[in-house]
């Protein structure tokens, strides 16, 4: 588990939904951290693969997925094809159908497989820690925690800034803790810094 300042995530997410407003789009967070965690697999691939069979295949694309309650019931893990790929504005646009579709039972089989990562956000719950299971046959899912207003010290000031937890887990059979720390430690760095995102 790693805290996060989400100042930078934050503004980033008003920006650019000022300039999608025309477009119909509205930018969450969980968007913002799909195309993160997109960029980081790209830098550290042996995060975005899978083991079946006592064979790690290494994915070429990211197939991010989104774990989603339905109103029935029970969660479901629709996951958007070729992540890394796609801008802010797709993954935004792509993502909500998604999520339309499993809340209304209408998902495809499609939607649901090929998966190589995925991201479960329990935010809205007020969980500032906990510990998600892996969608197998991937190796590693983030756990995404409540934004808390927390006094922290900055250049010698304490101040009070949005702190995040990321929580990460992964399958230490394939992935040990070393390149575990390092992914989630890019991901910190990318959010408090959306030039890098946008680059």
């Amino acid at each position: 588990t790693r805290p996060v300042d989400a100042t930078a995530m934050k503004d980033l997410r008003t920006k650019l939904n000022a300039s999608m407003k025309d477009k119909g789009v509205k930018l969450s967070y969980n968007h913002i951290l799909m195309k993160v965690c997109a960029k980081a697999l790209t830098e550290y691939p042996e995060l975005n693969a899978s083991f079946a069979d006592n064979v790690m295949t290494l994915h070429a694309h990211v197939n991010m997925g989104l774990a989603v309650a339905p109103p029935s019931g029970g969660l479901v893990v629709p996951n958007l094809k070729d992540c890394d790929k796609k801008s802010l504005y797709e993954i935004a646009e792509e993502t909500d159908k998604l999520i339309a579709a499993a809340k209304t039972g209408k998902l495809g089989m499609d939607d649901m497989a090929g998966g190589t990562f995925t991201i479960t956000n329990l935010g809205n719950y007020g969980l500032t820690a906990f510990s998600p299971i892996i969608n197998q046959p991937e190796l590693a899912i983030l756990g995404v925690c409540a934004m808390v207003d927390t006094p922290i010290v900055v250049d010698g000031q304490v101040v009070i800034r949005p702190i995040m937890n990321l929580s990460l887990t992964a399958d230490h059979r394939v992935v040990d803790g070393v390149q575990a720390a390092a992914f989630l430690q890019r991901i910190d760095e990318l959010l408090e810094n959306p030039i890098l995102l946008l680059a």
